[in-house]
C-alpha cells in the first residue's frame, strides 16, 4: 500500500481525523496528505513548523532526562487535538493530524503509529 492510501486508510478507519500528513520534518516538507480538512500549503507549512517546534522544545530537555527522546506530542484545542507522531527509527519521518476532540485517541495513536511504521519501512 502506498503512502497516499496508507493515509487514506486511517482516515476512512477514523473519520474524526480531518486531516493526517505525512512529513519530513528534516525539510519542513508534508510529502502526502488526505482527509476532509481544506488547507493551503501555508497551513501545512504550519502544521509542520509546530511538529518540528513540539519535537524540538528546549523545555522537552526534562521529559528527554525521564521519559527518553519524545515521539509523540498532543496539543489540545477547543475546536481540535493535534497529534504528531514520530518513527521510533527514522526521527525525520513523522504523521502530523488534525482531529476532532471526540476521536478514540489511544486507538487512533497506535493506527497511526503502525501506518506510519508500514510507510516508513516501506510495507
Amino acid at each position: 500500500m502506498g503512502v497516499n492510501e496508507s493515509l487514506g486508510a486511517v482516515v476512512k478507519a477514523f473519520p474524526q481525523a480531518r486531516l493526517v500528513a505525512f512529513t519530513d520534518l528534516s525539510s519542513r516538507m508534508i510529502l502526502s496528505s488526505a482527509g476532509t480538512l481544506s488547507t493551503t500549503q501555508e497551513h501545512l507549512d504550519r502544521l509542520c513548523d509546530q511538529a518540528r517546534a513540539s519535537f524540538d522544545d528546549p523545555l522537552f530537555a526534562l521529559s528527554v532526562e525521564a521519559f527518553g527522546e519524545p515521539h509523540g506530542s498532543v496539543i489540545m484545542g477547543r475546536d481540535s487535538i493535534r497529534v504528531f507522531l514520530r518513527s521510533d527509527t527514522e526521527p525525520a519521518d513523522a504523521l502530523c493530524c488534525i482531529c476532532d476532540p471526540g476521536i478514540d485517541l489511544g486507538a487512533f495513536v497506535a493506527k497511526i503509529r503502525g501506518t506510519l511504521e508500514s510507510i516508513t519501512h516501506g510495507g
